[in-house]
């Protein structure tokens, strides 16, 4: 029970995140969403919030991090 409220919350975040990330002429209104629209805006959402997360420098480069040996 918990689980699936913890779940809608997190789809309500994102999908409020991606409908806030379209201009607000091309929005589609609340009351005319689809599943359609919410899987839309949900994703936009997680794209949007991916591209302001943390990011990891070793993982983005094609080279493997060197390493220092002390002697």
């Amino acid at each position: 029970m918990v689980g699936g409220l913890y779940l809608l919350a997190l789809l309500f975040v994102f999908a409020t995140v991606g409908r806030q990330s379209v201009p607000r002429r091309e929005r589609t209104e609340l009351r005319s969403w689809t599943l359609r629209d919410v899987y839309y805006n949900v994703r936009r959402g997680v794209s949007v919030l991916g591209e302001h997360g943390p990011s990891y420098p070793a993982l983005d480069s094609a080279e493997p991090p060197t390493t220092q040996r002390t002697r």
